[in-house]
C-alpha cells in the first residue's frame, strides 16, 4: 500500500470513529422504550438530530416528522463520510452509495405509478448517491417516460426500460442485480479490494438468505426463487442456492447449518425474528472482520452499515409508539446493538 492509500484510509477511519461514538446507545434506546412518541422526538432534538428535527416541526407531525428528519440526517451523514474521504476509499464508498440512487429511483417510481403526491414521495428519499436534491426532486416533476430517458447514462437504463412490460418488483429485483453485479467487478488484485468485495459478498449472501427463506416459506418455486437471487454471494453461490430452493422447509432450515451465518438460526419464533438474527450477527461480524483490519475500509463500512441500523430502529420505535404496540413487540423488530 502507497502512502497515499494509507493516508487516506487512516484520515476516513479516524473521522468515521468520532461520528461512530455519536450513535446512540442501547440504554438510550431502553429508556425511549418507555417513552411516549412526543417524548422520544423531544428526546432526539438533544442529539445529532436536533437539526434536522427542528427544520421540519413546522410542517410534520407524529411519524412523518420523525422520518423525513432520520432519513435528511442519513443522507447529510453520508455525504459528509464521501465528501471528506479521498483517493481510493473515496471511489469504493462512492460506489457501494449508489445503492441510494437505487433507493430513490424505485421510490419516485412507485410513487408516480400510485399517483401519490410528491411531496410525500420527496420524504422518502435519501440523497446520499450520484444524485442530489435537486436532480431527485426535478425527477419528481418529470412523466415517467422523461424520467427513464434521464437516466440513459446510468447502469440502470436497460432494466428500467422495461417498466410497463414486467412486474415492478422483477424492475427491482434486476436493479439490484445490476448494482451488485457492478461492484464485483472492482478489481481484487489488492488486499484494500479484497476486503471491500468479501464485504460485498457476505452482504449478498444475507440478502440471499433471507429472500429464500421468505419465498420458500410462501411456497414459491425453485425457479421463482433463483429468479430472484442476487448472484455472486460468498459461500451461497448460486448452484448452492439451487440446491437449498429444491429443499423442503424443514430440510432448509437444517442445510443452512453449514454456512457462515448460521448462528442467526439457532433461536426464532418467526421468520421476521430471524431476519432481525441475521442483521445483527452481519453487524458482529463486520465488528470482527473490521478489528482484523483496522486501517482499512472495513471500520468505515461498519459505521455506514450502524448509521442506517440506527435510523431503522428510530423508525420502528416512532411508527410503534405512534400505534400503541407493546414495548416487546417493538423491541423484537429493532436491531439493538
Amino acid at each position: 500500500m502507497f502512502s497515499g492509500t494509507k493516508t487516506a484510509y487512516a484520515y476516513i477511519v479516524a473521522r468515521t470513529r468520532v461520528m461512530k461514538s455519536r450513535l446512540l446507545k442501547p440504554e438510550d434506546y431502553k429508556k425511549m422504550l418507555n417513552m411516549s412518541f412526543d417524548e422520544i422526538v423531544r428526546f432526539l432534538e438533544e442529539t445529532e438530530y436536533k437539526k434536522e428535527i427542528d427544520a421540519v416541526a413546522y410542517k410534520y407531525t407524529g411519524p412523518r416528522l420523525l422520518d423525513y428528519a432520520l432519513y435528511a440526517n442519513l443522507a447529510k451523514t453520508y455525504r459528509k463520510i464521501y465528501q471528506v474521504s479521498f483517493g481510493e476509499v473515496k471511489d469504493l464508498i462512492g460506489e457501494y452509495f449508489a445503492r441510494w440512487d437505487l433507493w430513490n429511483i424505485i421510490n419516485i417510481i412507485r410513487g408516480k405509478m400510485a399517483n401519490v403526491n410528491p411531496e410525500i414521495i420527496e420524504e422518502t428519499l435519501v440523497p446520499a448517491g450520484q444524485f442530489s436534491e435537486a436532480e431527485l426532486k426535478s425527477m419528481l416533476t418529470k412523466e415517467m417516460g422523461e424520467i427513464v430517458k434521464s437516466l440513459e447514462h446510468t447502469p440502470y437504463y436497460n432494466v428500467l426500460s422495461k417498466i410497463g412490460s414486467i412486474p415492478m418488483y422483477k424492475i427491482e429485483d434486476e436493479l439490484y442485480k445490476a448494482y451488485y453485479s457492478k461492484l464485483l467487478k472492482i478489481s481484487a488484485e489488492r488486499i484494500e479490494t479484497k476486503l471491500f468485495l468479501n464485504f460485498i459478498k457476505m452482504e449478498i449472501d444475507i440478502k440471499n438468505v433471507k429472500t429464500l427463506l421468505r419465498l420458500k416459506e410462501s411456497g414459491e418455486s425453485t425457479e421463482e426463487i433463483i429468479d430472484c437471487i442476487i448472484p455472486g454471494g460468498y459461500e451461497l453461490t448460486e448452484d448452492e442456492i439451487r440446491k437449498l430452493a429444491s429443499l423442503s422447509y424443514e430440510e432448509l432450515l437444517k442445510s443452512l447449518e453449514d454456512y457462515w451465518f448460521s448462528k442467526a438460526l439457532e433461536k426464532f419464533e418467526s421468520l421476521s425474528e430471524a431476519e432481525v438474527n441475521f442483521d445483527r450477527l452481519w453487524i458482529e461480524t463486520i465488528a470482527k472482520r473490521a478489528s482484523n483490519y483496522p486501517l482499512s475500509i472495513l471500520p468505515v463500512l461498519q459505521y455506514i452499515v450502524l448509521k442506517k441500523v440506527e435510523v431503522d430502529d428510530l423508525r420502528i420505535l416512532g411508527w410503534g409508539k405512534w400505534f400503541n404496540f407493546s414495548n416487546e413487540e417493538i423491541e423484537k423488530q429493532m436491531v439493538i446493538i
